[in-house]
């Protein structure tokens, strides 16, 4: 059997490294960018995006919360992901979850803040439940405000009212403004 000199192995090594790069540049699939769809952006949008879903734990560790649209885009400009059909499942440990549906939604990551416009619904795990058309969620402070006309409905009320804020860690709500409440006396004195 013959010796390979020494000066042949480096030469045989790299041509090795080739076969390789070679195979791997035809096997893997090629991602093209469609010209079509990067002219479908609008002035000031960077990305667009379709089927979002979005999930982050709670800085304590303790649940999550979970954001979901079918379409949205990013603003570079202020820095806002705009959505279309948004939804907001909170989900915290030891406490009810809750969820708010919007047929708009502006999600500000540096404020830690999402704002829902349209036909906007809150639902809490434990039976109450919100109607507007617009709806601010803050993640640093936990809660839900809105300055708009609301109805808010619990196991045995009905409260309208001209604007809410409701804390989701004190579990309490308050509502402003031409207050109207209808009690539901059946529940109370069972």
């Amino acid at each position: 059997m013959k010796k390979i000199p020494m000066m042949m192995w480096p030469i045989g090594g790299i041509f090795f490294l080739l076969l390789i790069a070679a195979f791997f540049v035809c096997k893997v699939p090629q991602v093209c960018m469609d010209a079509t769809t990067a002219s479908n952006l609008s002035p000031g949008e960077s990305l667009k995006m379709r089927e979002i879903h979005y999930s982050q734990d709670y800085k304590n560790g303790e649940g999550k919360w979970e954001l979901r649209a079918k379409e949205g885009y990013f603003l570079d400009k202020t820095q806002t992901l705009t959505l279309k059909d948004v939804l907001l499942r909170l989900d915290p440990a030891r406490k009810a979850g809750f969820t708010i549906q919007g047929n708009e939604g502006n999600y500000h990551r540096e404020r830690g803040e999402i704002i829902f416009r349209g036909e906007v619904m809150g639902r809490s795990a434990d039976g109450y439940q919100i109607e507007t058309n617009l709806l601010i969620y803050s993640e640093k402070d936990e809660s839900v405000a809105t300055d708009r006309p609301i109805k808010v409905t619990g196991p045995f009320f009905h409260v309208k009212g001209d604007s809410l804020f409701v804390d989701l860690a004190q579990k309490t709500f308050t509502v402003r403004g031409n207050v109207c409440t209808t009690l539901n006396s059946g529940v109370l004195w069972r």
